[in-house]
Order: C-alpha cells, then sequence, then structure tokens
C-alpha cells in the first residue's frame, strides 16, 4: 500500500527532495501537499525523513564507473569514488550536514545517470556504424612513425598543475593520453610530459619531462575521461631518449601490436575509391601548358568511358581531342565563375570520301553565333553521330600525382617502396599540368527528340563550317587505360591457334588467336579489316575441332568490341542471338576447366610504369562529381554511402545545409519509394559486365523546412523512358521551390579489387586478422556504384517549361548557395 502511494507521487517526492535541508522546508511541504490525504502526506514524510537519517552504508563505486576510483575518507569511513562522485557527495553533505540515505541515493542516481548516458551514445554510435557512410576521398592520413597501442601511467605538466593519465598509443613523435574530464586540455597548447610509469622501470632522466603541443582533443562516450592527441614539439633535443623510446616500440610492438585506426580508414575510403574510379563515364583529360598554350597531354579511360573515347577516335583511330579541346576553347570555359568551370558541348560527325570530319560547338560559343544556333542542333540532331557532352575544367598540379599509403616507411621496404614519389619519366608526362578536364556524355533520347523540333534548311548548312574541325597537327597524345585489378567475370589465357574469319569481311580470312576467356578472344589478322566496333563476324576453329566431336567450331558467331589502330588486332565478344546456349562459351569453359594447370594466365603490362596510378591519384584529388554507393544487407539494397571530393556539388551543399554531411549522413532523404525502386530494380537485374544504366534525377527543396526529410522530394526516371508523368514535379518545383537536376550513371560491382589495397590488409593482418576480414566483408556489401552529374542547364531542353520561372528559379537558387556557401 505504501509502495503504490510512493510510486503515485514519486513526482512530488522528487520535487520536495531538492528543498530537504533547507529553511522553511515544513512551510514548503504544507503548500505542496495541501490537496493530498492525511494519509498520504504521512507516508509522504516518512519517506522524507527516511532519507535523512544518517548513512553508514560505504559507497564503493568499483567496477560501477569508467573513471578513475581514488579511497576517499569522511568521519573515519573510508568510500570508493571517482572525481564526479566526490564532489556530488560533498554537496549532499553540504545541504544536509552530514552523510545521510539522501546523499546516498544522490551518488548512486548519479552513478546510474551516467551509466544510461553512456549506453545511449554508445548505442547511438553502433547505430551509426551500421549506417550511411561518407566518403572523404583522399582524406587518409600517411604516418611518419608506427603507433603502438601501450598503456602506461603519465604525468601532463601545466605550469603548476599535474595532471595524471595513461597513454593509449605512442610512437616516436607523439601520443595519444587518456586525461580525466576535469582537466581539459586546449588544442594547441604546449605541455610537458612525464612518462612516470617508464621511469619506474627506467632511467629516462628527464624529470622536467618531455615538450608536446596539444594536436586534437576528442571526447569520448564516458563523460569521465578524454582522449589528447600529442605530438613532440623538438623544442629541446632528446637523442638518449629518442633512442629509447625507438627501441622500445621496436621491440614491443607485436607484444602490444601497432594502432591500426588510420590505416582501418584508410582501407576503408580506398575501397570506395577502388569501386568508382574504373566506373566513371567521364573520360579524363589532362590539359598542359606548352609553349605558353593548353593542350591536352594525356587521356585516362576506364571500363566506361571507352564509348566517349572511341567516338572522338578518326577513321584511322586517331584522337580528335586535341581538336576538340583546342587553347581558344579552353580559355574561353576557363573565363566562367566558379571553382569548377562548366559548359555544355555538342557534336556531330560528316562522314566525306571514308574520311571522319568532326563538328563542335560549346553553349558559349553558339551565344555567339546566335543565328547559327538553330541551325546547328536541326542539323547536328538528326545525324547519327550527335552527342552531348559536358564539358569541366579543375585546376591541377603534379603534386596530385603522389599519395602516400597510411603506413610510414618504418614498416617495411616494401612499404618505403611504395611511398616514393612518380619516376622522373612519369612525371615527364605531366609536365606543365594545370588543369583536369571531364568530357561526360549526358545525350538522351528525350533530348535529341526535342532539338529535332528545329526546322532543318538545308541550303544553309554549309554555314556550319565555322564549327567544323580542321586536320591541323597537334601536340603528342598518350593514352593510358586504368590500371586495376583484373575484375573480369572469366580469367584470358594466352595462347595461339588458327582462326577462320568469315562473315563482315569481303572474304575468308586465316587469323591467329592471341588470347581467349570464356566470354571471347583476341585475334590477329594477317592484313587490315574494315570491321569496326558492334559488327558481328564469324569464325571457325580448325585446330581445336580436332579435340573435340562434341562441339562444332564453326561459324560461330562473335561481336567486335575493339579494333587496334593498326586494324589488324580484333577484340571479340561471344554474340548471342537466340537463346540457345553459345557454342564458343560451352566449348571454353569446358576447355579451361579440364586445362588451368596448363594454360598460362594473360597479365598486361603497362607502357609506362606508374603512370595510371599517377593519373589515379590527380583523378581521387580532384572529384567534383558525387559518388553515390549502394549496399546490401541480405536481400535488402539501400543507399549505403555518399563521396566527398575537393569539390561539393549541390547535394553535398543541401546535406551541410542541414547539418546531415557528417560522417554517418543520413541519405534516405535522396532517394524514396518510387525513385529508390528505379534504381534498385535496375541493379538487380544487371550484371556486372554490363555498360552503366542512366537516369535523371529531379530534387525539389523547399527550404521553408527545418527538416530534410519534408524539405526535399525527388523523381527518378530512365534517360530511354517517358518523362511526361514528372511534368508537373517539374513544373511546381519552378514556382514553389528549387529545382537540382542530376544526371546519374548506375553500374553493378564485382568482387572488391584488393590489389590496391594489398599493402595496408597484409599490415592490419599481421597485428589484427579478424579486422583485416572484417573491412573486406563491408567491402562485399556495395553493390552498386552511381555517379551524379549535374545537368542543370538542361531543364529548359527537357521538358516545356516557362523560361522566365526557370531563370527565376536559378537565380533564387544561385542566392541560396551562395548564403549557404
Amino acid at each position: 500500500m505504501a509502495e503504490d502511494i510512493l510510486t503515485k507521487h514519486q513526482s512530488l517526492i522528487e520535487d520536495l527532495k531538492g528543498s530537504l535541508g533547507e529553511k522553511g522546508f515544513n512551510s514548503e511541504f504544507a503548500e505542496k501537499t495541501a490537496e493530498l490525504s492525511k494519509g498520504d502526506q504521512f507516508i509522504i514524510k516518512m519517506e522524507l525523513n527516511r532519507l535523512r537519517q544518517p548513512c553508514s552504508r560505504a559507497l564503493d563505486l568499483r567496477g560501477l564507473t569508467s573513471g578513475e576510483i581514488q579511497s576517499y575518507s569522511y568521519k573515519n569511513q573510508n568510500h570508493f569514488l571517482d572525481h564526479d562522485a566526490i564532489t556530488v557527495f560533498e554537496q549532499g553533505v553540504k545541504r544536509f550536514g552530514e552523510y545521510t540515505l539522501s546523499v546516498y541515493e544522490m551518488v548512486m542516481d548519479h552513478v546510474n545517470s551516467r551509466r544510461q548516458q553512456r549506453q545511449q551514445v554508445i548505442q547511438a554510435s553502433e547505430e551509426q556504424q551500421t549506417g550511411e557512410k561518407l566518403i572523404r576521398f583522399a582524406s587518409y592520413e600517411s604516418r611518419q612513425q608506427e603507433r603502438m597501442n601501450y598503456a602506461i601511467k603519465v604525468r601532463v605538466l601545466v605550469n603548476d598543475k599535474r595532471i595524471e593519465g595513461k597513454t593509449s598509443d605512442i610512437s616516436l613523435g607523439g601520443c595519444k593520453l587518456r586525461l580525466p574530464s576535469h582537466s581539459m586540455l586546449a588544442s594547441n597548447q604546449l605541455v610537458r610530459v612525464r612518462f612516470t610509469g617508464l621511469e619506474e622501470d627506467f632511467e629516462l632522466g628527464l624529470k622536467d619531462g618531455v615538450e608536446y603541443e596539444v594536436v586534437a582533443i576528442e571526447p569520448t562516450s564516458d563523460m569521465d575521461f578524454y582522449y589528447a592527441r600529442m605530438k613532440r614539439t623538438q623544442s629541446q633535443p632528446t637523442p638518449g631518449f629518442d633512442e629509447f623510446l625507438e627501441r622500445f616500440i621496436d621491440g614491443n610492438k607485436r607484444r602490444y601490436k601497432v594502432n591500426l585506426d588510420n590505416t582501418l580508414d584508410a582501407v576503408v575510403t580506398k575501397g570506395y575509391e577502388q569501386y568508382y574510379v574504373p566506373r566513371i563515364n567521364s573520360l579524363f583529360a589532362f590539359i598542359c601548358e606548352q609553349e605558353g598554350k593548353l593542350h591536352p597531354r594525356v587521356l585516362l579511360t576506364t571500363e566506361n568511358n571507352l564509348d566517349s573515347h572511341y567516338y572522338f577516335n578518326d577513321e584511322q583511330r586517331h584522337s580528335m581531342v586535341p581538336n576538340i579541346l583546342g587553347p581558344q576553347r579552353l580559355h574561353s570555359v576557363l573565363s566562367r565563375k566558379g571553382q569548377v568551370k562548366h559548359t555544355l558541348l555538342y557534336s556531330f560527325t560528316h562522314t566525306q570520301n571514308d574520311r571522319v570530319f568532326f563538328y563542335s560547338a560549346t553553349d558559349i560559343e553558339l551565344a555567339t553565333y546566335p543565328e547559327l544556333r538553330a541551325l546547328f542542333f536541326a542539323y547536328g540532331s538528326r545525324k547519327p553521330s550527335w552527342r552531348v557532352h559536358k564539358l569541366q575544367l579543375v585546376p591541377a598540379q603534379s603534386g596530385d600525382t603522389h599519395i602516400l599509403l597510411s603506413l610510414p616507411d618504418t614498416a617495411g621496404d616494401a612499404i618505403a617502396k611504395l611511398n616514393k614519389p612518380p619516376s622522373a619519366r612519369v612525371m615527364s608526362y605531366l609536365r606543365g599540368l594545370k588543369y583536369l578536364c571531364l568530357l561526360t556524355p549526358i545525350h538522351s533520347p528525350m533530348l535529341t527528340q526535342r532539338l529535332q523540333r528545329y526546322k532543318l534548311d538545308k541550303t544553309l548548312v554549309n554555314q556550319l563550317k565555322v564549327f567544323g574541325h580542321r586536320r591541323t597537327k597537334t601536340p603528342e597524345l598518350e593514352i593510358v587505360a586504368l590500371e586495376y585489378a583484373n575484375l573480369r567475370s572469366h580469367k584470358r589465357y594466352l595462347y595461339q591457334t588458327e582462326v577462320e574469319v568469315t562473315g563482315g569481311l569481303s572474304q575468308v580470312q586465316t587469323a591467329q588467336s592471341r588470347d581467349f576467356s570464356v566470354l571471347g578472344m583476341q585475334i590477329e589478322l594477317p592484313a587490315p579489316t574494315k570491321a569496326k566496333k558492334g559488327d558481328v563476324i564469324e569464325v571457325g576453329l580448325p585446330q581445336l575441332q580436332a579435340i573435340t566431336k562434341k562441339y562444332k567450331l564453326q561459324n560461330i558467331p562473335y561481336e567486335v568490341m575493339a579494333v587496334s589502330k593498326s586494324g589488324t588486332i580484333l577484340n571479340l565478344k561471344a554474340y548471342q542471338k537466340s537463346k540457345q546456349p553459345h557454342v564458343g562459351v560451352l566449348f571454353f569453359s569446358q576447355l579451361i576447366e579440364n586445362n588451368k594447370d596448363k594454360l598460362q594466365v594473360c597479365e598486361e603490362e603497362a607502357k609506362v610504369p606508374g603512370l595510371s596510378k599517377a593519373l589515379r591519384n590527380i583523378v581521387i584529388k580532384n572529384v567534383c562529381q558525387t559518388p553515390l554507393y549502394f549496399t546490401k544487407d541480405d536481400t535488402h539494397i539501400r543507399l549505403g554511402a555518399m563521396g566527398e571530393g575537393r569539390y561539393h556539388s549541390a547535394i553535398h551543399a543541401i546535406w551541410s545545409q542541414y547539418g546531415l554531411l557528417t560522417d554517418h549522413p543520413d541519405l534516405t532523404p535522396l532517394l524514396k519509394d518510387n525513385s529508390l525502386r528505379v534504381l534498385t530494380n535496375a541493379l538487380r537485374d544487371g550484371q556486372r559486365q554490363d555498360k552503366a544504366k542512366a537516369f535523371d534525377l529531379f530534387i525539389h527543396l523547399n527550404p521553408k523546412h527545418e527538416d530534410l526529410n519534408k524539405a526535399l522530394t525527388s523523381r527518378c526516371v530512365a534517360v530511354e523512358g517517358d518523362y511526361t508523368p514528372i511534368n508537373a514535379f517539374v513544373n511546381e518545383a519552378l514556382k514553389s521551390g528549387m529545382l537540382f537536376t542530376f544526371r546519374l550513371f548506375l553500374s553493378k560491382t564485382g568482387r572488391p579489387d584488393t590489389k590496391y589495397l594489398i599493402s595496408e590488409l597484409k599490415y592490419i593482418s599481421h597485428y589484427a586478422l579478424h579486422k583485416a576480414k572484417e573491412l573486406e566483408k563491408s567491402l562485399w556489401e556495395v553493390e552498386g556504384v552511381m555517379d551524379a552529374i549535374a545537368i542543370d542547364e538542361l531543364l529548359p531542353r527537357l521538358f516545356a517549361i516557362d523560361v522566365k520561372a526557370f531563370h527565376a528559379m536559378v537565380e533564387r537558387r544561385s542566392k541560396w548557395l551562395q548564403r549557404i556557401g
């Protein structure tokens, strides 16, 4: 009965407890319990009297708190309390005049409250760790020395103040200290540290300690302590201590293990980078200054940008990119505002006498010739070769070529070798590097259809010569393929055998195979061929036919995937023209399975060792688009990570404005319901070898809402799809908010490329094998990668919208971005 009454009036009791021991308590009690029955008043009064009784129970917090416990004596009674509990105890004694049951419960309530707060923080942290990730490209640190996890007592000297703490890890040039919260240090503060724990066993001769600078303060989920990251100032040479510490760490690092935090972070970041770079659809041109003029010097090709690379080749397979990106055009783009200079590049080709002639114009140039703009669109959009690319220019420098491992040279000779900068030969290809240019294909059937609405007067076509490109001599252009682990679904094997080629050629030719895989082969013809990419030819394998009766190895269809500049080497892929199994795939599958120990795997060697890696580093350090990643948990696919590079996009700006651009951003507002289903269904239906699938994403942001889930709505449609259903959505966004438009390129990922991570994974495995396995497992969860490129300038050409409303929205959006920027 009494317990029920106390439970019923618990909030009143807590209120009255705050006044216990103070003058006027009886008057306050009578006032606040006036409406209660005499019985209830009596029970409450008895409870409060109980709390005022002297307490003989000793307080022992050992095992109940992570704070540093010390013996505390009060009236010949010993308690075991941490610093904060002592403060609460003394406040209670001061209020009640002695150690009472109320003081006891105040201390225990404080301890329980802190424990609950810690559990909540830890739970929230665990939820974040398993949630979305923000991948900061090229952000990994490289340490000059190994750090060893080692806990030893230290004393921090700040003027006349002494702070007792412990090391968390230690290196020759720094350390991380675990210090009590009641003695907070500040960043950039200079302190002296005595290693009192080491001094118990070794004669260091450093009674005044060693000077350190506080680099950073790291709060913890436990409010009793924090971490302070320190670095040596070298203000006073201590060669003896340095030699001792170096020997001590080297001799004990396997016992106490090295600190792996920055290496673990680096592996995650690099893993996500390796998913992204090979699947970027942008063609990369590295712009160098030679004799005062800007010219493309190197092209970097990836598996996803090969279409653009081949498109800009003439009939002799020579790249026209130096002509397309001439000095005058580059300077006109560089005159635009913003960190990332950009424009749209429209182009088409005209073939005459078996020669291919290129015509192209940017938005800037078409504004210079307004009288030819409609004619250019009308004629060009009707050509099968019509293309639209987004041209982006960002500053680049030779220093971007080198990214150190997260491991110091002292970790081994192999690590020291990998940490060396690019060779002089590599740097010679990038002499005078000024800019990185990205050419991203953004044409679509809807865009072409709307441009074809311009009426074409064929009598005026000759006026378009002003946009033609002459075949002038340009600086030499180096074509470099991105190097990464062979992620083909099937390995290629070196093998020479006779191949009879028919179909698509003027006559039967006898060729030689160079290599083959389950899905294709590379062959070499005795003379140049007119076959081109996309042609389907038939091959026979007379020598291999002699070893099989099960398969008929004649007239097997293969698609031409690439042709060498000489016209003699063809890359072929099995062409599936019916639902019947492909004979070549069946035969080579069995041949490889039965002869794996005899066949030699084909490994490609780089023409200039280290050049591809240097170019890859430049790309990684200058990301100006938005990488997005889908992860898979069992059968559930979700948007699991977002990349962040040197240059922010509008998506980054929005998330930053709403305080969500954190290590674990909430990405659910970006893609919801049908928009998410459109993309995840495409992933489920796709294969690793498929080309990137293109979609357009329309984001409507209403900044009046403080919650991003309410402020942001989006629609996603495949570029080959029907845009009509989202007309109303686009027009509403133009009137009432801000509209952001992105072209999305979605690629399905395969197994993670760990070749680039192998050094760091081996290092982690040596000290913590379970962590290395966890990292690889987390990388396997990535199901797809998506590149988001802003295409706001295409909006008026994709929809029949009010142009004035569009420009008003653009101005409104620009002001908002400037204000939050």
